[in-house]
């Protein structure tokens, strides 16, 4: 009886370890598989380092539920670019996010409820161009209903949303909603703000195709905001 009950222990811990390697293989797989989007982050607002750090999990999460990995890289404005990690395999260009300040928030032609700017390239070229305003963020967090990390990287993630999804349009619900209100904070808070199925679908086909450098435009063409 002794003799059995080992027996039965051992294949019982052998099956949970054979499943736990499956498991671990199916997720690194999962892992491989997410396509990538390289984001060079301009902080120009005084964001400190534990917001921006929680931003970027936030949309960071938003992107990775759609089977979106991104590779974020701080811009140095001493020159040191970190190039060295968008050297990946990943055909569609680098996206450059701006966090700008107030002062510089006004020189561009937004209202007061806009938590962002998204530039979208001119004679066809794609856009690669998102400003969100910090000081908006500010003034929403000031309802206790999210974090500044947490509106930061919502607003983040539907800028990139416009880039990608090459458009100035919003939809009527989700992370692309024109408004950030507080049912959109309170959804956000939730983890419940987010790509529909369809833009998600359409994100990953535009990550998928190859995108020459002549076809990305850094100027301000169409814009969009929220």
């Amino acid at each position: 009886m002794f003799r059995t009950l080992t027996t039965t222990i051992s294949l019982v811990f052998g099956l949970a370890a054979g499943t736990g390697r499956i498991e671990g293989k199916a997720n690194q797989e999962k892992e491989e598989s997410r396509q990538q989007l390289r984001v060079r982050v301009y902080r120009y607002a005084e964001v400190p380092p534990e917001i921006l750090a929680e931003a970027k999990k936030v949309a960071g999460s938003i992107f990775r539920k759609i089977g979106v990995e991104i590779l974020w890289v701080d811009h140095a404005f001493d020159g040191n670019s970190g190039e060295s990690i968008f050297n990946g395999e990943s055909s569609y260009p680098p996206l450059q996010l701006r966090i700008l300040n107030q002062q510089m928030a006004e020189r561009l032609p937004v209202n007061k409820t806009m938590t962002g700017l998204t530039f979208q390239g001119t004679r066809g070229q794609l856009g690669r161009v998102a400003n969100v305003f910090y000081h908006r963020v500010e003034e929403l967090a000031q309802s206790k209903t999210c974090s500044k990390g947490e509106i930061l990287g919502h607003a983040a993630a539907h800028e990139l949303g416009h880039l990608l999804l090459g458009n100035l349009d919003h939809s009527s619900t989700g992370l692309m909603k024109a408004t950030l209100g507080h049912k959109e904070l309170q959804k956000a808070v939730r983890g419940d703000l987010l790509f529909t199925e369809g833009q998600a679908m359409l994100i990953r086909q535009a990550l998928a195709e190859p995108v020459p450098e002549s076809e990305v435009s850094q100027s301000a063409g169409a814009k969009t905001s929220r």
